[in-house]
């Protein structure tokens, strides 16, 4: 099977979804597709509760909209050692360079 390039953008805090928004990353991880997970607006609240482990171990590209920090009150929050920050320009070669695109 060909691998598949999908983005995973993640706008809702912990408090609206619980950790089964991320169920279908994990399991597009499982059947070896190239995943990409960003946290964005709501999204990077994940940061500040903690993302599950399993996610971490299935998902090797992650990250992070530095614009969507600040007004969260996040700027000053170290980021896990696997995330990347991108800048909010970015977001448009993310979408370009993905086969399916999923925002959650």
């Amino acid at each position: 099977m060909k691998q598949k390039k999908f983005l995973f953008l993640h706008r809702q805090s912990p408090l609206v979804t619980g950790a089964e928004c991320f169920d279908l990353a994990m399991t597009a991880a499982a059947f070896d597709q190239d995943i990409r997970l960003l946290l964005l607006d709501d999204g990077v609240y994940w940061l500040a509760v903690g993302l599950p482990e399993l996610l971490l171990e299935s998902v090797e590209h992650l990250g992070v909209e530095r614009q969507s920090l600040a007004p969260r009150g996040l700027t000053g929050q170290a980021l896990p050692p696997a995330f990347r920050l991108y800048e909010q320009g970015a977001l448009a070669d993310l979408i370009a360079q993905s086969d399916i695109v999923v925002t959650t």
